[in-house]
């Protein structure tokens, strides 16, 4: 290999290595825990991960035994960011809401 070749090859490296670094925000993995910081925040995003719906009686379409888990992303009052994942309770977009030390997220 010439030179040129290996610098192209480190330097692309390089660039590949430093977009696969964590987020410091961010949930890294299930083994990691996760330190909630508890206070008001606004949803800035709301996305579907899965539904889950409790069988349907023959005929019945699924309605409010449908629930789904959500991921949220929650601008904090001191402009942090925190993700959270949970099922049940709904937020919208925009919506203003609590983050328990626990990960969950309440209406105030």
């Amino acid at each position: 290999m010439n030179s040129r070749t290996v610098l192209c090859f480190v330097t692309l490296s390089a660039m590949l290595a430093a977009c696969a670094a964590p987020s410091p925000d961010r949930r890294l993995g299930p083994d990691q825990p996760v330190a909630y910081r508890a206070g008001a925040g606004t949803i800035e995003s709301a996305t579907v991960l899965s539904l889950a719906s409790a069988p349907a009686s023959a005929g019945g379409t699924a309605g409010p035994g449908t629930s789904a888990t959500m991921a949220y992303r929650v601008k904090m009052a001191d402009g942090s960011l925190q993700e959270l994942v949970q099922t049940g309770e709904r937020f919208e977009v925009g919506e203003r809401a609590q983050v328990t030390s626990e990960g969950r997220l309440v209406r105030p």
